[in-house]
């Protein structure tokens, strides 16, 4: 994955290779202006609960005793991922440590993905403190199923960790796999990625190969659960995370219980972004962190969200979904990692871009900039509720539009939309590749059996901070039923930006536990899982809210009959009749928090 350094010495230490590379080491082959030697241990076995050994690489500064504080990573793709990031920190003056997690790579035991990491890493901290090497401090980083694996990991308490840096974490039964009780197709995929013990990367990148093995189920109307085989060795897995599509006592047990927050007590960075995928995931984290944690510990939990997508948290990008950012939007996040931790760790310089508790970015308008809080809650200190109305008929269009207003409506007659499974959309549309428009594609207003929701023109701009909030009464006559909504801003110039979406699976209105629908019976929607966005619309700016039935391959499809998730067929399907109370005492509104 790299390139070969020019200039290396091997030495053969019992098992494990020690290589000591040569970047400007002194003698006759180095130059003057190249970075710090660095030594590599390669397979280090550590030994780990129920026999099983871990097999850990090393990168440590060359040419010096002192023992060192120590960046701990656990990772399911295999340890030579991070080489690049690990040289940097080592050169940075810290011990660096992956550690292929338990099954994976060349470390023994049985893989459980997403499962029962803590003690593992519990373990590898107190190897590392034993080492001559360490100074008996370890701080442990990583994104996505390794910021997951830090939390497992501060869940055990285990003596020596001084701090971490989970970022855009993976929240098992909560934004992985199934958001909102709804299961994501590529879980095939990213199960298919961590298959066996090898790294499937080329497999796991091929766009177009898993593009067509959804939508090619999706026209064949099969079964989500046909899905399975793609998994590879973990296809079993892949079934029973299907039997638990909401956060039930199965998913608890892979995430820390309040009692665990309670007990934690170190610094701790967050890191997300307003496009992360794993958004969820990191700031419920976050949230319950703060709610059980103790005071003095959560003086001492940073949080930074920027205008990232899921890598962008690592390797943020300028421009996003077809919307572009300026330079100030892009910090390095590795000098920024390294930087935070010589001032936690090292009695350094606080980082300049974290002058507060939270600090978040401004998109958009006049602002494009960095701001900062206390708290999370101090970002959204008002709102703004919007009434749908739909005074001259039902909303079908963009072109026949509902109104968003603040003032509530009278009672209306309910807007309604019909969805059947059966019938499909069209075969290149849902080939299309659109990930690199997602911020700037109103599609979704456009589409078939949809509600379409207007409000004026802005008079001033308006930065909405927060999440925003739907809370829709809604009437259908089946049992269950998939039901979608996305915000959107159309500028002044005509342009239109995603401001984001949010879907409820019926059976789920009232929690995890299953309640189907009685036919005519008018129930409480809430959408509140919005993604947390930070944005500045400009004056002239209107708001668009779309409601609609969530139909595509890449979610697991629901027919409506109430049965069992993933195994209905198409046989089962029943048309769905969706109704949309609107005005008087059952208003359906949105609410937007602003500053």
């Amino acid at each position: 994955m790299y390139a070969k350094p020019s200039r290396t010495l091997t030495r053969a230490v019992c098992t494990t290779a020690l290589l000591l590379i040569w970047l400007g080491a002194a003698g006759p082959f180095a130059a003057a202006d190249e970075p710090a030697p660095v030594h590599i241990t390669l397979h280090q076995m550590v030994p780990a609960d129920g026999n099983s050994r871990l097999a850990a690489t090393i990168w440590r500064p060359a040419g010096g005793d002192q023992p060192l504080p120590t960046v701990m990573v656990m990772t399911p793709y295999i340890s030579d991922e991070t080489h690049e990031r690990a040289m940097r920190f080592a050169r940075a003056g810290y011990a660096y440590v992956s550690v292929d997690v338990r099954g994976r790579g060349t470390s023994e035991g049985r893989f459980t993905p997403a499962y029962g990491n803590g003690p593992d890493g519990a373990a590898v901290i107190r190897w590392i403190r034993k080492q001559p090497w360490s100074d008996g401090r370890v701080a442990t980083r990583g994104g996505s199923y390794r910021g997951m694996v830090q939390w497992q990991v501060m869940a055990e308490h285990p003596e020596g960790l001084a701090a971490a840096i989970p970022t855009a974490s993976v929240y098992p039964g909560h934004d992985v796999p199934s958001p909102n009780g709804i299961m994501m197709s590529y879980t095939a995929r990213w199960l298919a990625f961590v298959s066996g013990k090898t790294r499937n990367g080329e497999l796991f990148a091929d766009n177009d190969y898993w593009r067509r093995q959804y939508v090619d189920r999706y026209l064949d109307q099969v079964p989500f659960a046909t899905l399975a085989p793609l998994a590879g060795t973990n296809r079993d897995v892949f079934l029973k995370w299907l039997d638990h599509p909401a956060y039930d006592d199965f998913w608890k047990a892979y995430n820390p219980t309040p009692r665990d927050y309670a007990k934690i007590n170190l610094p701790i960075l967050t890191i997300t972004g307003y496009f992360d995928g794993d958004q969820p995931g990191a700031l419920r984290y976050y949230r319950e962190f703060m709610a059980n944690a103790p005071e003095a510990a959560r003086r001492e939990h940073y949080l930074l969200m920027g205008p990232w997508t899921h890598h962008g948290t690592r390797e943020p990008a300028a421009e996003v979904g077809g919307s572009k950012f300026p330079d100030n939007a892009t910090p390095d996040m590795d000098q920024l990692q390294i930087d935070w931790l010589n001032w936690v760790l090292k009695d350094g310089e606080r980082p300049d871009l974290l002058k507060d508790r939270v600090t978040y970015y401004v998109m958009g308008g006049n602002a494009d900039e960095w701001r900062h809080a206390d708290s999370l809650e101090a970002l959204s200190p008002g709102s703004r509720k919007l009434y749908l109305s739909s005074p001259e008929g039902e909303p079908k269009s963009v072109f026949e539009a509902g109104t968003l207003t603040p003032d509530r409506p009278d009672q209306q007659d309910d807007d309604t939309y019909r969805y059947d499974p059966r019938e499909l959309k069209e075969h290149d549309t849902l080939l299309e590749d659109n990930s690199e428009r997602f911020l700037v594609d109103p599609r979704t207003a456009y589409g078939d059996n949809v509600l379409v929701y207007h409000g004026a023109p802005l008079a001033e701009p308006l930065t909405i901070a927060g999440q925003a909030r739907l809370v829709a009464n809604v009437a259908m006559d089946v049992p269950d039923t998939d039901v979608a909504a996305e915000i959107q801003a159309i500028l002044p110039d005509g342009s239109t930006l995603v401001l984001g979406d949010d879907a409820m699976r019926a059976r789920f209105r009232n929690g995890p536990s299953p309640e189907l629908v009685k036919s005519g019976e008018v129930n409480r929607f809430v959408f509140d899982d919005f993604f947390f966005t930070v944005r500045q619309l400009p004056a002239g700016s209107r708001l668009r809210l779309v409601v609609y039935p969530l139909d595509s391959p890449a979610w697991l499809r629901n027919l409506n009959s109430g049965g069992r998730l993933g195994y209905e067929k198409i046989e089962d399907a029943r048309v769905a009749n969706v109704r949309l109370k609107i005005g008087g005492e059952q208003a359906s509104y949105l609410e937007l928090p602003v500053q």
